[in-house]
């Protein structure tokens, strides 16, 4: 049975459009049924200081820190120091995984929770949604 995080590996990255952020929100509508941010909200948190503080700002207004993630948790990360990248937590064949949108990769990608230092990321905490 395929896991519901394959259909979106490989998708393409674009700013603004299907990047990091949007694609929590698609992920978290369309497999989970659950809210989003509306896109006023989305691009006032992106005018404020960049993706560092639309991470911070979404973080703030919609997650709920979490020690035990489940399944469409966000998944906060750190690059260069400072967290500004984000996905969502899913578990495949039991085995911690992130699904993101990097833009460096151009697309949709999934890594073990364990390898993503081999791209330079680091977990700073998971969400569940408020």
């Amino acid at each position: 049975m395929m896991h519901w995080c394959e259909p979106y590996i490989g998708q393409a990255y674009s700013r603004g459009d299907a990047d990091c952020a949007r694609l929590v929100c698609r992920v978290r509508a369309e497999v989970f049924g659950l809210p989003v941010p509306t896109d006023a909200e989305a691009e006032r948190a992106a005018s404020r200081l960049g993706r560092v503080a639309q991470m911070a700002d979404g973080v703030e207004a919609f997650g709920l820190r979490v020690n035990e993630p489940k399944e469409g948790d966000a998944v906060l990360m750190v690059c260069r120091g400072r967290p500004s990248h984000i996905g969502v937590y899913c578990l495949v064949d039991s085995e911690p995984c992130v699904l993101h949108a990097m833009e460096n990769a151009g697309m949709v990608v999934k890594h073990r929770i364990r390898d993503l230092s081999q791209v330079m990321l680091s977990v700073e905490g998971f969400y569940r949604w408020k």
